[in-house]
């Protein structure tokens, strides 16, 4: 009988030195790892796997911060354009926002209205870069949680202005991700201009921006009334339309 249990034993022995043994490594590990984590970070493991939890919830709830210097454009925004409220300036911004991921979502330019072709090239790069990887970028169900203008420029014949928007959606390529449960919280800035040489670097323009006397292009920021300077018609511009999305970046 003893005979008979003797290998049993003789296993149960080894598996329960392999079970010590490995008890003993991992504990050696956690000690080494507590060690390296309050020597460089003030904290143990476990404060830091907390601290890098917490953070990547915040990540997916906390708003991306932009920059916005409202105080100081916005005056000179509405001093050089009248008839267009800041209010207005921001509605374009987030609606060009919108307009830009439904194309890289969609993998077309078409639908972007009032767009230089300098900025259909960059979200028409972005889609093949997406199509040489086989994959589809999707932006689904977005929330634009704030926006503001960063710079602003203007010059006697154009204007530029940059605006930052924080937003929160579904980000996620199709073909290579799943679908994810909670939204990334990202930023980007949209920068609309004015001025003849952006009307020239479209195609699809909503308003000619040309004397409707003798058709003369018109050189002059701000919705106020003007002469042409070749046939002297005064001309009152619709300013709203005559600005275009030139350019676009994720920050």
């Amino acid at each position: 009988m003893t005979a008979a249990l003797a290998p049993i034993i003789t296993t149960l022995v080894v598996i329960a030195i392999i079970f010590i043994a490995i008890f003993v490594l991992v504990m050696f590990i956690k000690h080494k790892i507590n060690s390296a984590t309050r020597k460089y970070l003030g904290m143990n493991f476990q404060q830091t796997a907390d601290l890098i939890g917490k953070g990547l919830r915040e990540e997916t709830t906390t708003p991306k911060p932009i920059s916005n210097v409202a105080a100081v454009y916005k005056p000179k925004l509405e001093r050089d354009f009248p008839d267009m409220t800041y209010e207005r300036f921001l509605e374009t911004a987030n609606a060009a926002l919108y307009s830009i991921l439904t194309g890289i979502e969609r993998e077309s330019t078409a639908n972007i209205e009032n767009a230089t072709d300098t900025l259909k090239n960059q979200v028409y790069d972005r889609i093949c870069d997406n199509q040489g990887r086989r994959v589809v970028e999707h932006f689904d169900d977005i929330k634009i949680h704030r926006s503001g203008v960063s710079n602003y420029k203007s010059s006697s014949d154009t204007a530029t202005a940059d605006f930052e928007i924080s937003f929160q959606c579904l980000h996620y390529f199709a073909g290579k991700d799943k679908v994810p449960e909670n939204p990334s919280q990202l930023a980007a800035r949209v920068t609309l201009s004015y001025g003849q040489e952006f009307r020239e670097d479209s195609k699809s323009l909503t308003y000619s921006h040309n004397c409707p006397n003798c058709g003369a292009p018109i050189y002059s920021v701000g919705g106020r009334m003007m002469k042409c300077q070749y046939c002297g018609t005064g001309i009152t511009e619709e300013v709203y339309k005559s600005w275009l999305v030139s350019a676009f970046k994720f920050i």
